[in-house]
């Protein structure tokens, strides 16, 4: 006699079947359950990096970020000045905005000002373009003098230390 107490053979016993429904439902249940476990575990590690996270307990010291200084033109001298160029190039279809901008450096004191017309012009966002590292305090100090809030580090432009290229935000 065996182990086992049904029948054997060609007399197995039925095999139970869920019906396809109780199957989908059982799948959406789980789907719905690793979804929502997901969201909940999103939502509290974003809450956490909301705060300040000590990185010190993993060996690592928070680098501080270097405070640019300013460039003000009305404290160098004129070879200095002379040797600080600027290219304002007009992104837009306005006919003068590119002499409107440059004009406002030249009163700020800014000496070796040119200006130009962009090949584009269809720019809709200022941007105040700069080539080595050297340059950022120009670069923020002449963006500053703009109001514009975009610097940016390109070798697009290589004529001139700083590069201003205006966009319609800038249209008054």
């Amino acid at each position: 006699m065996s182990a086992y107490a049904g029948r054997a053979g060609a007399h197995r016993q039925p095999v139970y079947r869920r019906p396809w429904w109780v199957t989908t439902l059982i799948s959406i249940g789980v789907t719905a359950g690793i979804i929502l476990a997901a969201l909940v575990g999103v939502a509290v590690l974003d809450a956490r990096n909301l705060q300040q996270i000590d990185i010190s307990a993993f060996g690592l010291t928070p680098t501080p970020v270097p405070e640019i200084p300013d460039v003000d033109p009305k404290l160098l001298t004129e070879e200095e000045l002379n040797q600080l160029t600027i290219t304002v190039l007009n992104g837009t279809t306005s006919a003068t905005l590119d002499e409107d901008v440059a004009a406002i450096l030249t009163t700020e004191g800014w000496t070796s000002v040119s200006n130009a017309d962009a090949a584009d012009t269809t720019i809709e966002i200022s941007v105040v373009l700069y080539g080595p590292d050297e340059d950022i305090p120009l670069a923020t100090s002449v963006a500053e003098s703009l109001g514009i809030a975009v610097v940016k580090q390109s070798d697009a432009y290589p004529g001139a230390k700083v590069t201003v290229l205006v966009g319609t935000d800038l249209i008054r």
